[in-house]
């Protein structure tokens, strides 16, 4: 196999560090840093703004919400205009998002912040009433929520997987572990569905994201 072009590299890396983050999202990550929790990384975080700022998202559904670190992301890029639910089970990362939100002056009603498992939330979602599900949970249950995701936006929503190379793993074809072939088995899911369009940003986390094409016409015979 060849080695990466040292100047390809050189530019991925000029890339992933040419992103300046405001004081109080550093602030959320040393929260993030002290509780153990894995955060978007600040090129994916920039790339999740400008996403919501293009889609212009009125209702998003974050699986695997943190410390808040992309829900602030999100719901500063839209301002007002939008809702989010956010799906967290433990109840001390969800405690630290809210005390993030407050931190950042977002009115607690924009923010739905549920402690509970994911599995156990998602089918009380209604069917296409959401424009964006963002998904950064572990990879156990990707391939079922990503199911879910595909049944809660309607056409032009957006799905986006966060931690889309599996710590590294995911281009390593001998690799075998669970987490591994699950994120494979989901993101071909994805790419294999006619309905969704789909592109693999190549951040340093990696950002998978998808979206709901217009039925086609029925032809004519």
């Amino acid at each position: 196999m060849p080695s990466m072009n040292p100047e390809l590299f050189a530019s991925w890396t000029y890339a992933q560090t040419h992103v300046n983050e405001p004081e109080h999202v550093a602030a959320v990550r040393e929260r993030a840093e002290d509780l153990g929790v894995r955060c978007i990384d600040p090129a994916g975080r920039s790339m999740l703004q400008l996403l919501c700022t293009l889609r212009q998202p009125r209702n998003v559904v974050e699986i695997g919400s943190g410390v808040g670190v992309a829900s602030l992301a999100m719901l500063e890029a839209m301002g007002s205009a939008m809702t989010l639910t956010a799906i967290e089970p433990d109840l001390e990362h969800a405690n630290a998002m809210r005390q993030g939100l407050r931190d950042s002056s977002i009115p607690s009603a924009r923010a739905r912040i549920i402690n509970e498992r994911a599995e156990n939330v998602l089918s009380r979602l209604a069917d296409h009433a959401y424009d964006l599900v963002l998904i950064d949970a572990g990879a156990e249950l990707l391939l079922e929520y990503v199911a879910e995701a595909k049944r809660l936006v309607g056409t032009g929503g957006v799905i986006i997987v966060n931690n889309a190379f599996d710590e590294h793993r995911l281009a390593k074809p001998a690799v075998r572990r669970p987490s591994t072939v699950t994120t494979r088995d989901a993101l071909r899911m994805m790419r294999e569905d006619p309905r969704l369009q789909t592109h693999l940003v190549p951040t340093e986390q990696g950002l998978f994201v998808a979206t709901v094409l217009p039925a086609r016409p029925a032809t004519r015979r």
